[in-house]
């Protein structure tokens, strides 16, 4: 597959072929975190980027740019704090609950969860309403739709269940 542009296998590539006018970028790589990264960093980059993953003819070419309107400004924001939050190449992830269920989740949430996510990694202590909104996202994780926000309510509440 012939390439008209930058090809490049990190975002830090990206971001340095865009601030040296790359008008036209392809970012290559198989790996998800290199996604997430690609639309978080994407406001940096040149409107005309892709990214490319697969292998052989398996290979696809997506546009990042519809992804992130998709998502909007706030959740391309907060991906890299949900990704690394929900289960990442090298994080854990919660018993039984797989990415489906998480974006699920988040989509159920408030602003406040999203922003929550987005302030992850920011600072070396996690703030009372970070912590908060963090709370309640699992809460949504376990019982879409519940009101509880407290983990241990949550967890008394499924034990009394018998879940």
């Amino acid at each position: 597959m012939g390439y008209n542009g930058v090809v490049v296998r990190t975002p830090p590539h990206s971001l340095d072929a865009a601030r040296r006018g790359a008008t036209k970028l392809y970012i290559q790589s198989p790996d998800t975190d290199v996604f997430v990264l690609a639309i978080h960093r994407y406001h940096q980059l040149c409107r005309n980027t892709y990214f490319v993953t697969g292998l052989g003819n398996k290979k696809r070419v997506i546009a990042l740019g519809p992804v992130v309107n998709a998502l909007g400004a706030a959740k391309a924001e907060a991906l890299p704090g949900f990704h690394a939050f929900s289960g990442s190449d090298v994080t854990g992830r919660f018993a039984g609950k797989g990415k489906l269920s998480c974006w699920q989740a988040l989509n159920r949430c408030s602003i406040e969860v999203i922003s929550a996510f987005a302030a992850l990694g920011t600072c070396k202590e996690l703030g009372v309403d970070t912590e908060r909104a963090i709370e309640t996202f699992v809460c949504h994780v376990y019982e879409p739709g519940t009101t509880v926000v407290d983990v241990g309510d949550l967890r008394w509440k499924l034990f009394s269940k018998n879940s």
